[in-house]
């Protein structure tokens, strides 16, 4: 669903008198979209005069004259303020109504696919003893991985234990048996902590 949205906020006075202008115009040529406006096109077209006046008028420099700018530069944003809840309202979310009337839109982020599944994974035992090395290819819109090593037991059997998350798609683990066989798998973790397919398993013997 998109969200109307206005940028108003660091607009210079004749921006928004411009802005409003522009949106009076797009309201108008698309009044079927927009049959009751609030506030009503006249009000809202009252409210740009008034500013542009007061504006004109404050070049002055006179405080009381300063005074009305900011009063009517307050109307103006108030009614721009409704005018968009209006926009968003009857629009329901569809960007092509919020376009009819002259407003911009922010979309709602796309949710993002699953984690592919990671490739390469390779485990090299380093220079120090009791360490493997752990790397693999990058993937595109993760958060991180998961690494998990296989714990075997006395019987053969065993599991697959997490030992980590990295951020980098690298690891290196530490704590090893020097001499032994160790088998690693990684995957990564996408929005929400989904897990994508882990890798192929890569066996190291650590130094």
């Amino acid at each position: 669903m998109a969200t109307a949205v206005l940028n108003w906020s660091r607009k210079t006075v004749p921006e928004k008198i411009l802005k409003a202008n522009f949106y009076v115009s797009q309201m108008t040529a698309n009044a079927a979209s927009f049959p009751t406006p609030n506030p009503s096109i006249v009000d809202l077209q009252t409210a740009i005069d008034d500013l542009a006046f007061a504006a004109v008028q404050a070049m002055t420099g006179a405080n009381l004259l300063m005074y009305e700018k900011n009063v009517a530069e307050k109307a103006l944003d108030d009614a721009i303020k409704s005018l968009q809840a209006y926009v968003q309202n009857v629009s329901n979310g569809d960007e092509g109504i919020i376009l009819q009337s002259g407003m911009e839109v922010k979309k709602s982020p796309s949710s993002l696919p699953d984690p592919e599944q990671v490739e390469n994974l390779n485990g090299d035992p380093t220079k120090k003893h009791g360490e493997v090395q752990l790397t693999w290819d990058t993937l595109e819109n993760v958060i991180g991985y998961q690494v998990e090593q296989w714990i075997a037991d006395d019987k053969g059997d065993g599991f697959w234990d997490k030992i980590a998350i990295s951020t980098k798609s690298k690891f290196l683990v530490t704590g090893l048996t020097t001499g032994t066989v160790y088998k690693f798998r990684v995957s990564g973790i996408g929005k929400d902590d989904v897990l994508g397919a882990f890798s192929q398993e890569a066996s190291s013997i650590a130094a």
